[in-house]
Order: structure tokens, then C-alpha cells, then sequence
């Protein structure tokens, strides 16, 4: 496996990403513990496929770290496990995010897969360290309607998320998903093509659960913040995530982000 070259130096955000605001900061209190739950709503998406052993990913990790560092893009670091018998086996790989960028290759007509890609609202793919690439295709997608046009509303009562899609015919047959992160990760690598290199990594998603499918009538479902809290993970994201016919990830509509868990 071979880690893709191709690199582009990180790029000024653009005027209009860079003056997007928070959608919604919310704090929530409970008995004697005050519990700060912020909630987030970015203009865009995403996916970062990455390895701990590929030297092409440290640049492309770091844009995904400044990403997140602005919050007007989410920013969500999928390590895959395809590299892990060559020397290195990265430490928050799944096999589940290689299936889910297998699926996008299908959904974007693709017949291979590569580190560091990265997926824009679902949309198209880009090398990772292309942070000027990035940057215009969410701001492309956001200026056509191909941004996250459908709002996750999300409103707190004491220990309590609720969350509400409203009916629209763009959110019918979508599937909202929780997606579980740490934060921020350092990882001290021993071998392989990073070997001695200490990484910083942002947004590391460790589990992804479907929450269920928006109908003709929206959707409406409640969280527990303790329950949250329990799965050990420092935030959640909300996405809602059409399909291709086929059945494959098809475009991000809509986005939140749960932080301060």
C-alpha cells in the first residue's frame, strides 16, 4: 500500500467560512454539577481516511486539526486499517471506517481507495492536505444548495438532548447517525513509515451508531447526557446522511455537534 504524495501547503480560510458564526451555545446544569454542553452547527463535513502509517498523513492530519480549530468545518479523522500489516498498527484504526470509505468509492464511482482522502459533505474527495481544495468545495457546495440545508435543532432540558428534524422533502428517507470522538489524540509512533514521530490527532471517531431514519412526518428522538457521557468519548456529531440508490453513503444534508460531554 502506498500512501498518496500529492500535497498542497495549508491555505488562508476563506473570508465567508472564516466569518461563520456558532449556530447555538448552550449550557445545561444538573444538581451540583454543571454540566457545559455546547452545540455546534457547521457548514460543512469532513471525512478524513488516515493511517498512522502513512507518511503523506501527517500534513493532511494537521489541516484536519486547524479545521476543527475554526469549527466552521467538522472536521472527523476516520483511521483505516488497510496499512496496519505494513509495519505499524495504528492505534484508533477500525475496520468499520475502511468499509465506509470502500462505500464511498462505490457511491463516487471510484475503484480504489487512498490515505490521506478526504470526503466533503459526502460529495466529492479530495487529497487530504489540500486545505485550499477543502476549503472551496464546502464553500461551492454551501453557495448551490449542496451544503447542510436541513437544520438539526437541538434543545436541552436538565440531563436531557432533545433533537428535531423538521419534515421536508430533502430529509425524507435520510439517516441520522451519531458519530463518537475523542477530541484530541497524541500518538508516539514506533515503527514503520512515521517511525519516531510523535502525531497530534483531532476528532478521532471511534464509533458510529444509525440513530434511525427521518419519515414524511421529520424525526424527533432525546439523549441522556449522563448516557452520553458513559460511552467514554469526549463529543458526538449528529449527521444525516442520504443514500444512493444502491444503497451507498450518499450526500451530508445536515449536521450538530454535541462537545463538552
Amino acid at each position: 500500500m502506498q500512501g498518496n504524495d500529492r500535497t498542497d501547503g495549508p491555505r488562508p480560510m476563506a473570508g465567508r467560512l472564516a466569518a461563520m458564526t456558532l449556530a447555538a451555545v448552550l449550557t445545561a446544569v444538573s444538581g451540583a454539577n454543571a454540566l457545559a454542553v455546547e452545540f455546534i452547527t457547521p457548514k460543512a463535513v469532513v471525512e478524513l481516511f488516515t493511517s498512522q502509517g502513512c507518511s503523506s498523513c501527517p500534513p493532511a492530519d494537521a489541516a484536519l486539526g486547524e479545521f476543527n480549530a475554526g469549527k466552521e468545518i467538522l472536521g472527523l479523522a476516520m483511521h483505516v486499517d488497510y496499512w496496519d500489516r505494513l509495519g505499524w498498527k495504528d492505534t484508533f484504526a477500525s475496520p468499520e471506517n475502511t468499509e465506509r470509505q470502500w462505500r464511498y468509492a462505490g457511491a463516487l464511482g471510484e475503484r480504489q481507495v487512498y490515505t490521506p482522502q478526504a470526503i466533503v459533505n459526502g460529495r466529492a474527495h479530495f487529497v487530504g492536505s489540500r486545505k485550499g481544495n477543502i476549503v472551496q468545495a464546502a464553500e461551492q457546495f454551501s453557495d448551490t444548495g449542496k451544503g447542510l440545508t436541513v437544520p438539526i435543532d437541538l434543545t436541552t432540558d436538565g440531563n436531557v438532548i432533545s433533537v428535531s428534524i423538521a419534515p421536508s422533502p430533502e430529509a425524507r428517507d435520510a439517516t441520522l447517525y451519531a458519530i463518537y470522538y475523542n477530541s484530541e489524540g497524541e500518538v508516539h509512533i514506533e515503527h514503520g513509515e512515521n517511525a519516531g514521530k510523535t502525531i497530534t490527532y483531532s476528532n478521532i471517531v471511534r464509533k458510529m451508531e444509525m440513530l434511525g431514519m427521518a419519515g414524511s412526518g421529520g424525526m424527533e428522538l432525546q439523549f441522556s447526557i449522563p448516557d452520553i457521557r458513559q460511552k467514554g468519548f469526549t463529543d458526538c456529531a449528529l449527521i444525516l446522511q442520504t443514500k444512493t440508490a444502491d444503497g451507498l453513503p450518499g450526500p451530508i444534508i445536515g449536521a450538530s455537534v454535541i462537545s463538552g460531554i
